[in-house]
């Protein structure tokens, strides 16, 4: 799935929203799972989670 930068930064921003309470290790788990497509993904995926 392909889809403009704008549409997944609205997404980021829409799960990091959603889920702004969690503590960090769940925050990454929750925007993977929002985030990833549900059928896998071809590249590989890195997420820094750092709460100031």
């Amino acid at each position: 799935m392909r889809e403009d930068i704008d549409t997944g930064l609205a997404r980021l921003a829409g799960s990091l929203t959603r889920h702004q309470a969690a503590d960090p290790e769940t925050l990454a788990d929750a925007l993977l799972t929002d985030l990833l497509p549900p059928d896998g993904v071809t590249d590989d995926t890195a997420l820094v989670i750092v709460r100031l």
